[in-house]
C-alpha cells in the first residue's frame, strides 16, 4: 500500500535535497503550474464533462463541508484562548488544505487520473473559491487591515485555472482539435512532480517546533478530527464505496494549503505558525493519507 506514496515522498526529497546543494526554485515551480500545469488540467478535464445538477450539488457538499471545518476551527481557537492574529492564523491553517499540489498527487497515485476531476471541482469550488473570498476576510480581520472588495474579486476571476475554467465552458459549445486535448493533458501530467519538487524545496526543518501546541491542534482538526466526521457521515448516510466518496474523503483530509500559507504571511498573520503547519502537515499526510485509503479499500 506505500507504492504509491514513495514516489511522493521521493519527489519531496528530491525538491528539499536540491534547494540544499543548489537553490530554492520553488517560486518559478509553483508559477509553472499556476499558469501551465493547472489550467491545463482544468481545460482537459472539464471539457469533456457534462455539467449539470450533479455537479452543482457535489460543489455545495465540498463548500458545506469547509465552512463546517472553518467553524471548528473558529470554537477551538477561542477555547484555547487566542488572540486574534493567532485566532485568525490557526482558523486559515486548520481550515483550507492542499486539495490541487498535494490532493492532485495523491488522487492520482490512489486511484488514477481520471478521478482528478473531483477533485478538481473541490479545489476550485471549495478550497479557491472560499479561500479568496471568506478566507481573505479572516486574514485581513486577524491583520486588522481593511478588507479590499476589489482585490478579491480579482482574485477570483483572474486566477489563471479559474480563467481556464470559464474559457473551458465557453469551448464546449465547439469541436477542439484532437492536438490541443493532447497537449493539455501532457502539460496537466507534469504537475504532480512539479508540484511535490515545489513543495520539498519549501521545507524547512529550523525552528519547525516553535508553538507546537497551535500548529498540533491545526493539523489533528484539520487532518484527523474533520475527515473523521465527514467519512461517518459517509458512511450512515451514503456508503464509502464509491471512488468518488473516498477522492473526497482525501481531499478533506489535505494538509494546509500553500496558497493559504502565502497568503496568511503576506496578510501579516503568523509566520511561523503558517510554515510549521504547512511543513509538519505535508509530512504527517504521507501517514495519515495512507491510513485513510488503506481503510478505505
Amino acid at each position: 500500500m506505500l507504492d504509491p506514496v514513495l514516489p511522493i515522498a521521493i519527489y519531496l526529497f528530491l525538491g528539499y535535497i536540491f534547494k540544499i546543494f543548489y537553490q530554492d526554485n520553488s517560486k518559478q515551480l509553483i508559477e509553472f503550474i499556476i499558469y501551465f500545469s493547472l489550467p491545463s488540467i482544468v481545460f482537459s478535464k472539464i471539457y469533456p464533462l457534462v455539467l449539470d445538477e450533479k455537479i452543482l450539488g457535489l460543489i455545495l457538499m465540498f463548500m458545506s463541508f469547509i465552512l463546517l471545518n472553518l467553524l471548528f476551527a473558529y470554537f477551538i481557537g477561542k477555547m484555547m484562548k487566542l488572540n486574534r492574529i493567532l485566532l485568525a492564523t490557526f482558523m486559515i491553517m486548520a481550515t483550507f488544505g492542499n486539495t490541487s499540489f498535494i490532493g492532485f498527487s495523491y488522487i492520482n497515485a490512489f486511484y488514477g487520473e481520471d478521478y482528478i476531476v473531483y477533485g478538481l471541482i473541490y479545489d476550485l469550488f471549495g478550497s479557491f473559491l472560499l479561500l479568496v473570498s471568506v478566507g481573505m476576510f479572516i486574514i485581513t480581520w486577524g491583520s486588522g487591515k481593511k478588507n479590499n472588495f476589489t482585490s478579491i474579486f480579482k482574485n477570483i476571476f483572474l486566477f489563471p485555472p479559474s480563467l481556464m475554467f470559464f474559457i473551458t465552458v465557453a469551448a464546449k459549445n465547439f469541436e477542439i482539435p484532437n492536438f490541443v486535448l493532447l497537449t493539455t493533458q501532457t502539460l496537466g501530467s507534469t504537475l504532480v512532480p512539479i508540484a511535490m519538487i515545489a513543495i520539498g524545496m519549501k521545507l524547512e526543518v529550523k525552528h519547525i517546533f516553535v508553538k507546537f501546541h497551535i500548529v498540533s491542534m491545526a493539523m489533528l482538526l484539520k487532518m484527523v478530527i474533520v475527515p473523521i466526521i465527514v467519512l461517518i457521515g459517509f458512511q450512515q448516510f451514503y456508503g464509502i464505496h464509491e471512488t468518488w466518496v473516498k477522492v473526497t474523503i482525501i481531499e478533506v483530509a489535505m494538509p494546509p494549503m500553500t496558497m493559504a500559507t502565502v497568503l496568511a504571511i503576506k496578510g501579516g498573520l503568523d509566520e511561523k505558525v503558517a510554515i510549521n503547519s504547512l511543513v509538519l502537515g505535508v509530512l504527517l499526510s504521507l501517514v495519515t493519507i495512507t491510513l485513510y485509503t488503506s481503510y478505505l479499500a
